[in-house]
């Protein structure tokens, strides 16, 4: 008869531990496949603590079966808890199943399998994947080229289409020339005329939220002109990281265009994830020159950059709270945004940095009022208070 594989001494009560904090309450609704990988992961890294603290002492089984237990259980009353407020269906029992069942027997599967060839093979594995880790952001190109987003930008279906320009890096090398290219664009276009004039700073990629732009237009009837100027082709978070003086800069210089070449307008300014610091930087920049901004926005602002005006932040938003102080302090913003009310979940050191975490990379999939994921009410909410000319004909009308 051969005998069912053991654990190393300590290793299965870490393995527990690590399930317990994969399990701790998140932001975020999440599938049972990435929990089921969060649970593995963290329940590895733990298995190795705890067979290296707990070397030569005995094992408890039982209290750590009873700790993954009660972790597992406890994750689905809060995941389903948080789907509710999300509208989200729930975690069904075969789902939970499934997750249960795989997270208990990885690691006897492991024990099983375990040897000197298995071993040398995931430490190669380990290293090649560390390595590509550290090479990665400095060798990675855009998904899209530059081009295509002037381009989505121009394409965005609206009821009632104003006007849209943009600007893209291939458009000139230096911020200065690529706002003069917007503003030639913006008086070609009539847009000078439009009763909301407004400047839409481009996430980090130079995406601008089709939510926004349909909000704006359809809130002024077409009555609109927006904006926009590329600074970087990058994802945000290496834009945030490599680039951030970039998003400044260029709006920096738009606002300058714009006051030379119509010192009147009061300008309407917007920004979401990382282009929030081109909000900010267009409020220091109209203050220098003293030019007339009639209203702001940030959305979904990343931490660290402040808020200095209306902001919208959804309760689930991790790029609004994730950063290095929630290692050792709770996160220090509120909701703001008319999103879904999800719970936020309980802080604890380093948990609550872990959690957020994994939710930031799954912080854009979710629909519009969930994660850093927001509606048309970004776009009205600018315009708040400012009425359409009624004699301007819409989509709908035209």
């Amino acid at each position: 008869m051969i005998a069912a594989p053991r654990l190393p001494a300590g290793a299965a009560t870490g393995y527990a531990v690590g399930v317990a904090c994969a399990a701790f309450p998140n932001q975020l609704p999440r599938t049972v496949f990435v929990q089921l990988v969060v649970c593995l992961v963290l329940g590895a890294a733990g298995a190795v603590v705890g067979a290296v603290i707990a070397r030569g002492r005995p094992v408890h089984y039982r209290a750590a079966g009873y700790l993954g237990s009660v972790a597992l259980v406890g994750w689905l009353l809060w995941q389903n808890r948080v789907r509710a407020a999300a509208e989200v269906s729930p975690v069904g029992p075969l789902g939970f199943a499934v997750l249960v069942g795989v997270v208990a027997m990885a690691p006897f599967a492991v024990a099983a399998l375990w040897s000197v060839r298995l071993r040398a093979a995931l430490v190669a594995l380990a290293s090649v994947t560390a390595a590509a880790g550290v090479a990665w952001p400095a060798a990675a190109r855009p998904a899209v080229e530059s081009a295509s987003y002037a381009q989505r930008f121009t394409d965005i279906e609206s009821r009632a289409p104003g006007v849209r320009v943009y600007a893209s890096l291939a458009d000139g090398a230096s911020p200065a020339r690529r706002a003069a290219v917007a503003v030639d664009r913006l008086v070609a276009a009539g847009g000078l005329a439009r009763r909301a004039v407004v400047i839409a700073v481009p996430t980090g990629s130079g995406w601008v939220d089709p939510h926004f732009v349909r909000g704006v237009e359809e809130a002024m009837r077409g009555d609109s002109a927006i904006v926009a100027v590329q600074y970087t082709q990058m994802p945000s978070w290496q834009s945030f990281v490599l680039h951030r003086d970039a998003a400044a800069a260029t709006t920096a210089a738009l606002i300058d265009e714009l006051h030379r070449r119509a010192p009147s307008i009061a300008l309407r300014v917007y920004g979401q994830s990382l282009g929030t610091v081109g909000v900010v930087a267009a409020q220091r920049r109209a203050a220098e020159l003293r030019a007339p901004i009639a209203a702001t926005l940030q959305v979904g602002t990343p931490a660290g950059v402040a808020i200095t005006g209306p902001a919208q932040l959804n309760a689930s938003d991790p790029v609004g709270i994730w950063s290095p102080r929630l290692l050792v302090a709770p996160p220090g913003r509120a909701a703001t945004a008319p999103g879904r009310a999800t719970p936020r979940p309980p802080w604890v050191p380093l948990l609550g940095f872990v959690q957020a975490t994994v939710d930031l990379l799954g912080a854009t999939a979710p629909p519009p009022g969930l994660g850093h994921r927001y509606d048309e009410h970004q776009g009205s909410a600018l315009v708040s208070g400012l009425p359409a000319r009624i004699a301007l004909p819409t989509a709908a009308s035209s």
